[in-house]
């Protein structure tokens, strides 16, 4: 996030709010568009029922770092995708509630449950994680602006190598934790549904930016955030609210392979390559 915060400056921040447009078209993508597409889903394949819920509940749950880093390595709007994570994780303080009882109560006819969600620790996430990284590296830009252009060459290689370690940590201790077992079977089911999310949320997000009149640029940023999710957090509602870790395995596989199809579909239509040699090189291409 300090990363994307040197690449931004206090005027672009102020333009998204100034002309709201792009972050309203982007929450309408991921707050009614994705949720429809993730029912009709769920509805159509014949999977166990908390299967169904658990593909829902991944599109519910707001975007991750990784649309934000992808939007960075693909020279997209970041204040926009900055923007969208922020008051989206917020927002879904309300709609994970309300819609996720509403996918219980439809697929798997149980009766309301008590699902709350920390206000207070998605407040610290996203102030200490999130806004201060970027507003010190907005303030670095304007102050120190030789400084900043020096050090974001090698933020440019050195952000995917953290991420890349952080999934990587992610998946071994997910592996020793033993959260829930999958098996092959598991797999055959559950690929064909969340690919079909991942694909269906990208294509979703940018032709509804593009219709609504929305640049190649933010409308590729909007496919990001609408195709890719926390599914962290998709995992602990399931695992540790619900209580039911069958619910977390659409989350699970849906983490597998997304950062790739949605990379893949940012590159296609942006039209911007990011080979590894420009990562370590600082040099950008297009």
């Amino acid at each position: 996030m300090l990363g994307m915060g040197l690449s931004l400056t206090r005027k672009e921040f102020a333009n998204i709010f100034l002309r709201p447009k792009a972050v309203l078209v982007g929450l309408a993508a991921q707050m009614l568009a994705l949720p429809v597409l993730a029912f009709a889903i769920a509805y159509i394949f014949p999977v166990p029922p908390e299967i169904k819920v658990g593909l829902f509940l991944v599109a519910i749950c707001p975007g991750g770092a990784t649309s934000n880093l992808l939007n960075y390595l693909l020279n997209g709007n970041l204040a926009l995708c900055v923007s969208l994570t922020i008051i989206n994780s917020f927002l879904t303080q309300i709609t994970i509630p309300l819609l996720l009882n509403f996918a219980l109560g439809f697929f798997m006819h149980s009766g309301d449950v008590d699902i709350q969600l920390s206000f207070w620790e998605t407040l610290q996430h996203i102030f200490l994680i999130t806004l201060v990284p970027v507003v010190v590296g907005i303030i670095v830009t304007h102050y120190k602006p030789s400084f900043a252009e020096k050090i974001r060459k090698p933020m440019k290689w050195t952000m995917p190598v953290l991420m890349a370690i952080a999934l990587l940590g992610a998946i071994l201790l997910e592996k020793k934790d033993k959260i829930v077992e999958m098996t092959t079977s598991d797999y055959v089911t559950i690929v064909p549904m969340t690919l079909l999310l991942n694909i269906g949320a990208l294509f979703i997000g940018y032709y509804i930016a593009r219709w609504s009149k929305l640049s190649k640029k933010s409308s590729v940023t909007i496919s990001l955030e609408v195709g890719l999710h926390n599914t962290v957090l998709a995992i602990y509602i399931a695992t540790a609210i619900l209580k039911i870790p069958i619910m977390a395995l659409p989350a699970i596989v849906y983490a597998l392979f997304t950062f790739f199809t949605s990379a893949a579909f940012g590159v296609w239509k942006s039209g911007t390559k990011i080979p590894l040699r420009s990562l370590f090189t600082g040099k950008k291409t297009s």
